[in-house]
């Protein structure tokens, strides 16, 4: 992408790109270190000084791309890239499904606050289902209870992404079980 950048755009079109991935990965790294450190204390109730886990983390995550960069090269670690990117975006799809489910419901997004004769606010009347009505949909009463479900152009949208993306990577399945778009 780099080169495609650099050739079709410009040279700083190329660096910004790497800039954004390098970026990229350097946030994805330390949101896996803190999850990761988040479930060693709390769930394993592992602890450990936070240099040594982010040593730990981190060698972890990069001892894979140095032993492919080292045996297979550049065109190895291209192809561990895609492979990569494959796998992520195919999971993501059966991932993404039931956080657009769950978050259209009120049964499901509906919190509790300390005074119900405080006004909710902006975030009820603007982004979310009308508390009273959601209440009566569901059973529960509306009083002492907000409703932080996606409204209903949120959820149409968000369907529509989902289905666009899916439909997408069924066709990369597809394409790359036939053999189409290969280097």
């Amino acid at each position: 992408m780099y080169n495609l950048f650099v050739t079709t755009i410009s040279q700083a079109s190329g660096t910004l790109f790497a800039l954004g991935l390098l970026f990229s990965g350097i946030s994805a790294g330390v949101v896996c270190t803190m999850a990761g450190q988040l479930i060693c204390e709390g769930a394993m109730n592992w602890r450990m000084s936070p240099f040594l886990r982010r040593l730990l983390t981190r060698s972890v995550a990069i001892i894979p791309g140095v032993i492919i960069a080292s045996v297979k090269g550049r065109y190895g670690l291209a192809a561990a890239l895609v492979g990569c990117n494959v796998v992520l975006s195919v999971s993501l799809i059966f991932l993404t499904f039931p956080l657009i489910w769950y978050t259209s419901f009120n049964r499901y997004m509906r919190v509790r606050v300390d005074d119900a004769d405080e006004p909710v606010g902006v975030i009820d009347g603007i982004f979310n289902h009308d508390t009273e009505s959601a209440a009566a949909a569901t059973g529960e009463a509306a009083r002492g209870t907000i409703s932080l479900a996606n409204n209903w152009a949120t959820t149409f949208g968000g369907w529509l992404v989902w289905v666009i993306i899916a439909f997408m990577n069924v066709a990369t399945l597809v394409f790359l079980g036939l053999g189409i778009g290969g280097n």
